[in-house]
């Protein structure tokens, strides 16, 4: 789906690469935008640099801050807490500079309006909620609307639900034997919970986008369905 995402495309504009071409070559430094070769990354260089130093700068700082927790993981993490205390990060106070840089690069990264921007950004958001499921940096606000912006609409909406019908003050969020994040294609129709556990004007925001997308979607397969009410159902899933 395309969002109006640059996604694929030598970042360099204009350019006559296609997209998705399979020679174009993402920037070394942010792994965030691709070029179609050398000339286009170079011409373009003076233009993404006030992006692209932001975040090598926030990325060095978290790979500074994790060696630094790995060689002295305090002495209430029960030694690496990449191995024992996954889930509980933020929870030990040795753990939070690391967190927190995790933090400030996803805030760099989304500087940047690519689709592999957005990918990156959304796999280290994931990330941290595996790393503290209580999300004390509240990462999980952003997660919704990047899933949007890629066109996952049905992995936003499994994550929202989640934490409307799962995520409430019962739940034991050190509790790590317990199902997270576990929901899997929800029923995007039902109607909205109205007093969910948890409630985010970004997670109400994101779910109005969704109705919107769905209720957009049928009116244009019955418009289609109109124009050819023989439409086998292979064809009636194609055009959607």
């Amino acid at each position: 789906m395309n969002l109006g995402l640059s996604y694929g495309h030598c970042s360099h504009s204009p350019c006559p690469a296609g997209f998705q071409s399979p020679n174009l070559v993402r920037c070394g430094a942010c792994q965030t935008v691709k070029y179609c070769g050398k000339p286009h990354q170079k011409a373009d260089r003076p233009r993404h640099k006030v992006q692209c130093i932001p975040i090598k700068q926030t990325k060095d700082k978290v790979t500074e801050e994790e060696a630094k927790l790995r060689a002295n993981p305090g002495d209430d993490t029960n030694g690496n807490p990449f191995d024992h205390s996954v889930g509980l990060f933020w929870f030990f106070k040795s753990t939070r500079p690391y967190m927190q840089a995790r933090h400030d690069y996803i805030s760099a990264i989304l500087n940047v309006r690519t689709g592999e921007a957005v990918e990156i950004a959304l796999k280290e958001a994931l990330d941290l909620l595996r790393l503290c499921r209580g999300d004390n940096l509240g990462v999980r606000s952003q997660v919704p609307a990047l899933y949007l912006r890629l066109g996952r609409d049905q992995e936003a909406y499994d994550f929202i639900k989640w934490y409307a019908v799962k995520g409430d003050s019962k739940y034991d969020w050190r509790g790590m034997s317990l199902p997270f994040l576990d929901l899997q294609g929800e029923d995007a129709f039902e109607a909205v919970i109205e007093k969910p556990y948890y409630y985010d004007i970004s997670f109400k925001m994101a779910l109005m986008l969704i109705k919107i997308r769905l209720m957009k979607d049928l009116e244009s397969l019955q418009g289609f369905l109109q124009k050819k009410p023989n439409a086998t159902g292979e064809e009636r899933y194609d055009y959607v």
